[in-house]
């Protein structure tokens, strides 16, 4: 008896002693947004986010896009770093009258995910889950399959159409009807800053939050040592929102004292022509560069030589490009606006209210002129918003669910 009780006890005691069972899903993103030839950088982000849930997980991407230059759907598949990836391209619908045009767009967008899914199926690919990414429109397809196919879906939330500076979702009254419908259905509502959350909060969309924050790929951008002769600007080139112009103005006053110093520019956009004939009419050509879209490497560099990051926006929600900076170890100026001071303090940069020139102005001569812990800066990058630990934020969540 006391041989049996002390094998029982041994045996208890190996099993409080392992390590408990991961469980692994297969994660099926579907997605508003994301990259493509014509658009390299349209939600990057949510790329970076799949790559962030493979690395506890089984991952397939599902993309959906109208081309009004085939005549039959066609289908594109690969394995990439440890994330499969389906792109379907479909005819664009031709009907001249919008209430038609309408119907027929949501007809076909859930057919051809529908078929996006089937095909991934007869790859071996069953979801567990579906993550999706930015309820408009593709919410409608996270509905579609769990009523369906009885898959349990999450969803990513990015849009800045919620909040009150930008005020997009407010006005549309179709979405005010179908996005919380989506939202209750969903097991979780990820939104990427707290201030997000709060938006979201009073429009009565979903209940069940749980922030997880943009991802960085901290092996793609780390500290370089070389020489900082310049500011740089990562952004649509585009006024409403990102007020490129406001930047420019305020160099040019800033470049007055600071002649040998250069303010380049990576991106492209809708106002690109204007802000280049401002630039032209500022006589700045030598001191303001434009680099167009260029990848990750060229940004590692850059950011590398830079005094600082700026972002003169009149609103925001959480920019991936002030996450890339601290982990190249350089600092941020942004203006105070959606998410941004939940990350940036004192120690990685400083916060200014929109379209003040002045403060801008203020706040570039005081970047140059601080002593930054850039080791520091980049080790907030890597506890915060690195692949290992955001996939391990999102593995709560999945983990959460009940089937």
């Amino acid at each position: 008896m006391v041989k049996i009780t002390l094998e029982l006890i041994l045996l208890l005691t190996l099993q409080t002693n392992l390590k408990p069972k991961i469980s692994i899903n297969n994660i099926l993103f579907i997605s508003s947004w994301y990259p493509n030839d014509e658009d390299p950088t349209l939600g990057i982000f949510i790329k970076r986010h799949a790559y962030a849930a493979a690395t506890l997980n089984n991952v397939a991407v599902l993309i959906v896009r109208s081309d009004s230059k085939i005549k039959k759907y066609e289908s594109s598949f690969k394995e990439e770093d440890g994330i499969k990836e389906m792109i379907i391209t479909y005819p664009k619908i031709g009907y001249s009258i919008r209430g038609i045009s309408d119907v027929f767009k949501i007809k076909y967008y859930k057919k051809y995910h529908e078929i996006g899914l089937q095909l991934l199926i007869k790859k071996g690919f069953n979801p567990d889950i579906v993550h999706c990414n930015v309820i408009n429109p593709v919410g409608i397809v996270a509905k579609l399959f769990k009523q369906k196919h009885d898959i349990p879906f999450v969803i990513t939330e990015h849009w800045t159409g919620y909040l009150k500076s930008d005020g997009r979702y407010q006005k549309n009254k179709l979405l005010k009807i179908i996005v919380p419908k989506i939202a209750k259905l969903s097991e979780a509502l990820m939104p990427v800053s707290l201030d997000l959350k709060r938006a979201l909060e009073k429009h009565g969309i979903g209940d069940n939050y749980n922030v997880v924050r943009n991802v960085v790929n901290t092996n793609d951008f780390i500290i370089q040592d070389k020489l900082k002769n310049q500011f740089l600007v990562v952004a649509d080139l585009e006024n409403k929102q990102k007020n490129i112009s406001g930047i420019i103005k305020a160099f040019d006053v800033f470049n007055k004292s600071n002649p040998k110093i250069k303010l380049k520019i990576a991106g492209g956009g809708s106002d690109e022509k204007d802000i280049k004939n401002l630039v032209n009419q500022l006589n700045l050509n030598e001191q303001v560069i434009f680099l167009g879209r260029v990848p990750a490497s060229i940004l590692c560099e850059e950011f590398n030589r830079s005094f600082a990051g700026i972002l003169f926006s009149n609103y925001e929600n959480l920019p991936c490009v002030i996450v890339e900076a601290f982990a190249c170890g350089t600092p941020f100026i942004s203006t105070n606006v959606g998410g941004i001071n939940e990350i940036i303090n004192f120690e990685r940069g400083i916060l200014i209210e929109p379209n003040s020139e002045e403060q801008l102005l203020l706040a570039m001569s005081k970047a140059i002129t601080t002593s930054w812990d850039r080791n520091k800066i980049r080790h907030y990058a890597e506890q915060n918003f690195s692949e290992e630990f955001i996939g391990k934020e999102f593995n709560k969540v999945y983990n959460s669910i009940k089937f």
